[in-house]
């Protein structure tokens, strides 16, 4: 058991050592350092994306239109060809042997109108003397009037052999890709066998048809139909991005806009054409066009900004005493990072930017650097 003595000395101790510590005080952290900006206001194109695909402007099924077996193909599968080239032939000499039959059959009525006109002369002649009677006059003449309907059409037999004839040499009715041929050297082509040899696509300029549905296709109308002019060359370039997400290089225009909306699907049928000089645009390929949208004084922050919770999206902002408070905002497309914001904001409002997750509503914040006015 300690003695009295003992407790007071080791009370005395513990007095004195407490009276050494300093006493405690809380000292606040200080306040977070953020950044802030303004938002950018300037006008900025949006793209509305339509699906579509790629159409030949022009195409044309190659058809033996004369009965004859095919003795020549002038083309390689898939080879470019130009307007006017030669792409078959059919054999041609029972063509070339009826030709020569007209022109014959030609000659002989040539010949007979020679002779009517000539009975007719000697006979006109003859009434004069009234040697002849009328009736011999009138047949004279209706003899060089039934000559000259012979000659007519014997010209017509003719016409219809040499066009038979060049019926059995088929060209190229425009410039364009041919397919694989469907027809091999040998064959009997034309009506009553095969008729289709081949098929030619036009390669410069590409179709790309693709369909507005009725809701961002009203807008576009009204700002259409609000012009006073109304003409598709007026309308602005539009874009065309390709199956690999690849852009073409190229901008289109659109020439035809379809005057009936399909009532079961609720779209347009819209037409764009695009220049394909290196034919990079094949017929069928899948693609989408993008249809530029002015907008005036967009509002812009950055995406890094926006915050989301279950009521929507909003954003940190300051006071004039640089107290954190929360905004929710209306936000739209994303344009290099930056958001379009169309409801919520104004040009002066001070957004948050960096440091957002060091700030609540409420928090007093001091500023790492100046606010930005504007790009």
């Amino acid at each position: 058991m300690k003695s009295p003595s003992a407790v007071l000395f080791s009370a005395g101790v513990l007095c004195l050592l407490s009276a050494c510590k300093p006493p405690n005080e809380f000292q606040p952290p200080p306040p977070p350092v953020v950044s802030v900006e303004n938002p950018v206001v300037k006008d900025v194109t949006l793209y509305d994306t339509f699906p579509g695909r790629v159409e030949a402007r022009d195409s044309v099924t190659l058809t033996a239109r004369v009965s004859g077996f095919l003795n020549e193909i002038h083309f390689a599968d898939g080879a470019p060809v130009k307007k006017g080239q030669k792409l078959f032939t059919i054999e041609q000499e029972g063509y070339l042997a009826a030709v020569n039959a007209a022109k014959a059959y030609l000659a002989q009525a040539e010949a007979g109108l020679s002779l009517a006109k000539a009975s007719l002369s000697r006979k006109q002649k003859a009434f004069e003397s009234q040697a002849v009677s009328e009736l011999d006059v009138l047949t004279a003449e209706a003899d060089v009037q039934a000559a000259e309907a012979s000659v007519k059409s014997a010209a017509a037999g003719l016409e219809q052999a040499e066009l038979n004839l060049s019926y059995t040499v088929i060209m190229s009715p425009m410039d364009g890709v041919m397919s694989k041929r469907e027809v091999s050297i040998g064959n009997l082509v034309g009506p009553g066998a095969v008729s289709d040899l081949a098929y030619l696509v036009s390669v410069d300029p590409a179709n790309v048809y693709f369909s507005i549905d009725e809701r961002r296709l009203l807008p576009k109308m009204r700002a259409f139909t609000s012009k006073p002019d109304k003409n598709l060359k007026n309308v602005s370039p539009v874009k065309l991005v390709l199956a690999d997400a690849g852009d073409y290089a190229v901008e289109g225009k659109i020439d035809y806009i379809d005057n009936t909306l399909n009532a079961q699907t609720g779209t347009l049928k819209v037409r764009a054409v695009f220049e394909n000089p290196n034919g990079l645009l094949v017929e069928g390929m899948f693609a989408r066009v993008k249809i530029p949208n002015e907008v005036t004084d967009a509002m812009l922050i950055p995406e890094v900004a926006i915050q989301r919770d279950l009521v929507g999206s909003f954003v940190y902002t300051l006071d004039d005493k640089n107290t954190v408070e929360s905004t929710y905002i209306e936000i739209g497309a994303l344009l290099e990072g930056r958001r379009i914001v169309t409801k919520g904001l104004t040009k002066t409002s001070r957004v948050v930017t960096k440091g957002v997750q060091r700030v609540r509503p409420g928090v007093t914040v001091s500023l790492e650097a100046a606010t930005p006015t504007g790009e």
